[in-house]
């Protein structure tokens, strides 16, 4: 303990004139500064969740895409740790995979986003949707509405489903119509 004491000096400890002295000259070495920061100061919120967590109707994002659970079976097997067996569809191509987590493993949870739109008029191929609040117009393709298209008319709200300020093309939703 003695000898950490008169590490801790610095300077003023004359016996180990030696080691404060690289210590003083480490201190005065200075790492060049960059010109831009290190971090960006705009984080985007990311929600992580617990694979315990996981139930019916529950987004999580998984190898870079938003899916949705619609089982789940938490199993506690009487050797090994425990896991949970999930069958999930994904959002963006409407595939629908089994998937086997451990128990407490963390996963991201997407940053979906539902807005409600009217469909105004089919253009070519492309149907085209107004925002009721900017009056910004969107425009889908045929692909992307899917079967869908059979259901909607001219004047119909619309519930779209973007995740990262993308269109998912597997979720459009028919509210009402005029």
């Amino acid at each position: 303990m003695a000898s950490l004491r008169h590490l801790a000096a610095g300077p003023a400890c004359h016996h180990h004139r030696g080691v404060a002295t690289a210590t003083a000259s480490l201190q005065l070495r200075r790492l060049p500064s960059c010109s831009r920061p290190l971090r960006s100061r705009h984080f985007t919120r990311v929600y992580a969740i617990s694979s315990n967590d996981i139930r019916v109707g529950t987004n999580v994002e998984v190898d870079g895409a938003p899916w949705k659970v619609l089982e789940f079976l938490h199993v506690k097997p009487g050797k090994g740790a425990a896991f949970v067996r999930t069958k999930m569809r994904n959002y963006v191509t409407g595939n629908t995979v089994e998937k086997t987590f451990r128990a407490g493993s963390t996963l991201q949870e997407p940053s979906l986003s539902k807005e409600t739109k009217q469909f105004t008029y089919k253009d070519g191929s492309q149907f085209v949707f107004m925002d009721l609040t900017t009056f910004e117009e969107s425009r889908l393709n045929e692909a992307d509405v899917g079967d869908k298209q059979k259901w909607l008319k001219e004047g119909m709200d619309c519930n779209l489903l973007y995740w990262n300020g993308k269109f998912c093309r597997s979720l459009i939703s028919i509210c009402q119509s005029p």
